[in-house]
């Protein structure tokens, strides 16, 4: 059985998507309006958003018609949509998120999704057909065009984000604008090659693999990418790795991310089994804060290529404990 908290949305376009979508999470957007809206700055930030925006609607105008559709059927305006969708771009950064490890030749990816645990009741399971491809993610409802916690996709990839500051701003299209497009690639390198050429107004940590086993670790900041090519085993938590990008780094000392990637590389091995990586992603041995399993962990999710499946853990029903869920969508080419 699967979650509560699971939708299947088809559509044959993003606008159609965006639609959909706006129906089905319509009330929790207008509740994150209504919050967001209550924040100290919100009509201070409105002029930036609008550029960020504009930016968008240069370089990516179809997810900004899905967002415009969105808007329309859950009856909020755009600009108080993408304002919510923006989190942190244009106010305090928010708390660090998120722990992966990449393991077996590439063929094991365990994630582990950290954010306010206020939020444990925003994160679902959502899988969603856009035309010819498909897409099962933990999605956020505040966060309309996805793609921004994990994701996995019938082109043959996994993404898995964690966040990143750095000390570089400007304004570009925004980091979950980038992590939805990226979470679509067919052409992995092609679309990096894309991606520097595109104005950011900041940047994630993507971790991407494809369904062959290709492990590609994608680190950006506003103004900086940079691409490589691990070994396995591999973890990321939320500070850079690329010696090109250390000098970005804008965290202080006292944060869980390097503690977390600590524990996550002495435990991750090659190879691991399904539940020595469930086991990793359920490891509490640093404490409340600094774990892997913490209290900001609101979601987690394996997935594993070799069974063509991915088991998702959510805070919001963990009476459930995994639910498994079948990646038929993946191309058979990868098991031929």
């Amino acid at each position: 059985m699967p979650h509560t908290a699971y939708h299947e949305v088809e559509a044959g376009t993003p606008r159609e998507l965006g639609r959909k979508l706006g129906l089905l999470f319509g009330e929790d957007m207008h509740a994150s309006v209504a919050e967001a809206r209550g924040e100290r700055g919100w009509k201070a930030r409105a002029g930036p958003a609008r550029q960020l925006l504009r930016a968008t609607e240069t370089h990516f105008p179809r997810l900004v018609e899905e967002l415009e559709a969105y808007a329309e059927a859950a009856d909020v305006a755009l600009l108080d949509l993408w304002m919510v969708m923006l989190e942190d771009e244009l106010g305090a950064l928010a708390p660090e998120k998120c722990t992966t490890v990449v393991t077996n030749g590439g063929r094991l990816i365990a994630h582990n999704e950290d954010w306010d645990p206020e939020a444990a009741d925003a994160i679902c399971v959502l899988k969603k057909r856009i035309g010819d491809v498909t897409v099962l993610e933990l999605h956020y409802a505040a966060t309309p065009l996805g793609g921004s916690a994990l994701s996995i996709s019938s082109h043959g990839w996994v993404q898995a984000i964690n966040s990143l500051d750095h000390n570089d701003r400007q304004v570009g299209v925004p980091r979950n604008v980038v992590a939805r497009w990226l979470s679509q690639t067919r052409d992995l390198e092609g679309d990096v090659a894309r991606l520097k050429s595109i104005p950011r107004s900041s940047g994630y940590n993507h971790v991407l693999v494809s369904a062959e086993g290709a492990l590609y670790d994608l680190e950006c900041t506003a103004t900086r990418a940079a691409l490589s090519q691990p070994a396995t085993p591999f973890a990321h938590t939320n500070h850079y790795l690329s010696r090109e990008l250390v000098a970005f780094e804008d965290g202080g000392e006292d944060r869980s991310t390097r503690k977390r990637y600590e524990r996550a590389c002495a435990l991750a091995r090659d190879p691991m089994s399904v539940a020595q990586v469930m086991a990793l992603g359920s490891d509490a041995t640093q404490g409340a804060t600094n774990s892997i399993l913490n209290r900001n962990t609101i979601a987690r999710a394996v997935v594993d290529f070799d069974a063509r499946a991915a088991s998702i853990w959510l805070a919001r029903e963990k009476q459930k404990g995994w639910v498994t869920y079948p990646l038929d969508f993946l191309p058979a080419a990868a098991w031929a």
